[in-house]
């Protein structure tokens, strides 16, 4: 006797079921201890910033449990990938996966002290046509929203391209123009003077979400489940202020 090909799928996909009813009862009841091995990925960035805390606290808290951290600026296939959760910042992800929207991603013009110094000073939107821009990949415009509901479109000169905000950042902190960064990824270099916000109360028009994505047909382990409420939290917490 042999199994039918129907039979032998039927298989595997009961396997999967034994499987996943062993990953849920792999919590201990008792003491709450999490076991078990998640894989997580995040734009490079926002990863090491805002990802890498949340799996520092996570394994300290959690012995038994392990994590894989893909940080990458490419966008991963999370089933061929076996990623269980990922960060993404965009507008329209898969609709085959689970989205859980956590803030809003505002986008901010920003410029070192030195630089502002030794150019015409910027008192409208209308100055950044004057201005030196660093622009991310393929960008030539900064398309522009005030707090108040007023719209812009600016052509910045454009002295520097680069595919990568790190590339940006150091740029704009060595005086070379005025980049379009996160609130998140230049907060601290605000706090501490490294760059000046310009024009403050406008903002990127379409700024993109943050957000947690997770393969709508693979099964949740408890530990994937954990690490994904604290990771919201602590994003939501961190990022509030950005918001406002």
């Amino acid at each position: 006797m042999s199994l039918t090909a129907s039979g032998a799928q039927k298989l595997i996909e009961a396997r999967s079921i034994i499987e996943a009813a062993g990953k849920l009862t792999s919590r201990d009841g008792e003491n709450g201890v999490l076991t078990g091995h998640i894989v997580v990925s995040a734009p490079s960035r926002l990863g090491e910033k805002l990802v890498a805390p949340v799996v520092v606290q996570f394994l300290k808290k959690h012995p038994d449990a392990s994590v894989d951290l893909h940080f990458t600026d490419s966008i991963q296939n999370l089933e061929q990938d076996k990623v269980d959760i990922s960060v993404r910042v965009g507008t329209e992800p898969p609709d085959h996966h689970y989205i859980r929207r956590i803030v809003t991603n505002k986008r901010i013009l920003v410029a070192s002290q030195t630089y502002l110094a030794s150019r015409a000073p910027i008192k409208s939107v209308t100055d950044l046509d004057e201005h030196d821009g660093l622009l991310l990949g393929r960008t030539s415009i900064w398309s522009l929203i005030h707090q108040d509901g007023q719209t812009h479109v600016a052509f910045p000169k454009q002295r520097l391209r680069a595919i990568t905000g790190d590339v940006l950042l150091s740029m704009c902190k060595a005086n070379l123009g005025i980049a379009l960064k996160s609130i998140w990824d230049v907060r601290r270099d605000l706090e501490n003077g490294k760059v000046i916000q310009v024009l403050p109360g406008w903002f990127q028009a379409h700024s993109s979400d943050i957000m947690l994505v997770t393969p709508s047909k693979k099964f949740v382990s408890p530990t994937a489940f954990a690490f994904n409420h604290m990771l919201t939290d602590y994003l939501k917490s961190a990022l509030r202020h950005d918001n406002q």
